[in-house]
């Protein structure tokens, strides 16, 4: 029996990329966003892959609970259970002035954090006691506060520690719960950011890792690229003089 993916946030960057890798091994693929055009765009550009019967497009924004409830409900009753749900839709939106802007936080919010939510309120009924796998998109942002990034850094912030927590707490409803934390993946998200990205990776890339950490591996965590993320990871537990230091001395933030 085929098995089904549910990816928001799935028109583009790092969501359509999986979608690309998930249908090429026969998976039943949901693609939804919140915006329909990009949706009829990407199904057409994925109309020469294999298997493309098996992509199917929804609009759903999930900051919007009843459209997350219809569209949960739909592929459950008609076009399969949902074995792996992939929240990866966000919102994204660098602060290069630093200016504390509060419609940048609450948009910022209610896209990364209430849909991520509303999506797992959800998902955690239909889910129950099946071993299927609920996986958030956060980012090595979230390890800790970086110049310029406060609103994006919170929301990611919360996600990692949402999922932390929800590991523990879903393992007895039967839910694998799995967090992503990608580098800097060339995306039109990332795209906005006006500084050099180290490492930078094609959005086929981490599609190829996301796939095989949700399909093969049984960690919690799948990160990429390796350098990038564990130095990241090493900050996270350096002393605040000696982080605010390096920050002094990268950028005079």
């Amino acid at each position: 029996m085929q098995k089904t993916i549910w990816i928001t946030g799935g028109s583009s960057g790092i969501g359509f990329a999986t979608a690309k890798k998930f249908l090429k091994n026969n998976w039943v693929v949901v693609i939804s966003s919140s915006n329909l055009e990009k949706l009829k765009k990407a199904k057409k550009n994925i109309s020469n892959e294999n298997h493309i019967e098996n992509l199917h497009i929804l609009k759903c924004d999930i900051t919007n609970k009843s459209e997350v409830k219809n569209t949960i409900t739909f592929i459950e009753e008609k076009i399969g259970k949902i074995n792996i749900a992939l929240l990866n839709a966000a919102a994204y939106s660098p602060n290069q002035s630093q200016e504390f802007d509060i419609e940048n936080y609450e948009l910022l919010i209610n896209v990364n954090l209430k849909g991520t939510l509303y999506c797992i309120n959800i998902l955690k009924d239909v889910m129950k006691d099946r071993n299927n796998i609920i996986a958030i998109v956060s980012s090595p942002i979230g390890y800790r506060g970086w110049p310029t990034s406060g609103a994006y850094g919170m929301t990611k912030a919360a996600q990692l520690n949402l999922s932390e927590s929800l590991f523990f707490d879903f393992k007895k409803i039967k839910i694998q719960i799995k967090v992503i934390n990608p580098g800097f993946i060339d995306t039109e998200a990332t795209r906005l950011n006006s500084f050099k990205m180290p490492f930078l990776k094609s959005a086929d890339f981490a599609a190829d890792k996301i796939y095989n950490g949700l399909v093969f591996k049984k960690k919690f965590e799948i990160y990429f690229p390796f350098l990038v993320v564990f130095f990241v990871k090493i900050l996270r537990i350096l002393p605040y003089r000696l982080y605010f230091y390096i920050w002094k001395k990268i950028g005079n933030f």
